[in-house]
């Protein structure tokens, strides 16, 4: 990790204004940053188990199609944005590799849509 601390890297990834979560190459959620912003639906019992286990049984396809997509290299990259309860998220899912290229894990990151578009919340919620 360069030169950092572990407590450098933490608060450094706690400063990032989105959350992010790393999941492994076994599908297992390895980390997460304590942003402001993070949704109640991540609890602690979900480190160190599969990511799929912190997801609603509906989301459960969608969440294997994109690490897939990603493991495979179909994609390195799955870009989502969601509406709903009168807010706007984006989604990206980043796919890890070595210096090999060989799939190390995805890096999931969440940001407030109105914060990506430099704009409230009620105006990006609001339909053209």
């Amino acid at each position: 990790m360069n030169s950092m601390t572990t407590e450098q890297f933490s608060a450094v990834m706690d400063a990032i204004p989105m959350e992010l979560a790393f999941i492994d190459e076994k599908d297992n959620l390895r980390f997460w940053n304590q942003a402001a912003t993070r949704s109640s639906a991540w609890q602690t019992s979900c480190l160190d188990n599969p990511v799929q286990d912190c997801h609603m049984e509906k989301s459960r396809p969608a969440v294997n199609s994109i690490i897939a997509k990603l493991r495979s290299g179909q994609k390195d990259v799955v870009d989502r944005t969601i509406a709903g309860n009168g807010k706007v998220k984006r989604l990206r899912w980043i796919a890890v590799r070595n210096a090999d290229g060989e799939y190390m894990g995805t890096l999931e990151m969440v940001q407030d849509g109105a914060e990506v578009a430099g704009i409230s919340q009620e105006a990006a919620a609001k339909p053209d």
